[in-house]
């Protein structure tokens, strides 16, 4: 799915398709820092961050996997059918959570932070990162 123009021109007017690998490339690059990238604006305090997080993970790992850009929601379905089973309750949790939205007082599920940060440590495994 792709977004569709509501004002202006076509963007295939202006501008080119990415290649994949360029795109695999940056997704590596992202990935291998991402947490420290994420908390240095923002804590894992607040549940939004959390939630945050998964979603853009599954984004790295969709478009790392595919070559590809993929909406939140979409990479967050993907994730749930392509990563293994271990990561697919963090991931419907956050599905189940992507309508809470910021809310500066909520504190993430109990664990939760835990098993993202995991999920950060196995992606970076597949970009060959520890």
């Amino acid at each position: 799915m792709h977004g569709i123009p509501l004002a202006g021109p076509d963007p295939a007017e202006f501008a080119c398709d990415v290649p994949p690998d360029a795109l695999r490339r940056r997704m590596r690059a992202q990935i291998a820092t991402f947490v420290p990238d994420l908390l240095s604006w923002t804590s894992f305090d607040v549940a939004w961050t959390q939630r945050y997080a998964v979603t853009s993970l599954c984004r790295m790992l969709y478009t790392l996997d595919c070559g590809r850009v993929a909406s939140k929601a979409a990479a967050l379905e993907w994730a749930n059918r392509a990563l293994p089973a271990e990561w697919h309750p963090l991931i419907q949790q956050t599905i189940d959570d992507r309508d809470l939205g910021w809310d500066p007082e909520a504190r993430p599920r109990p664990g939760s932070v835990d098993q993202t940060m995991e999920l950060a440590r196995y992606a970076r495994t597949l970009i060959g990162g520890a």
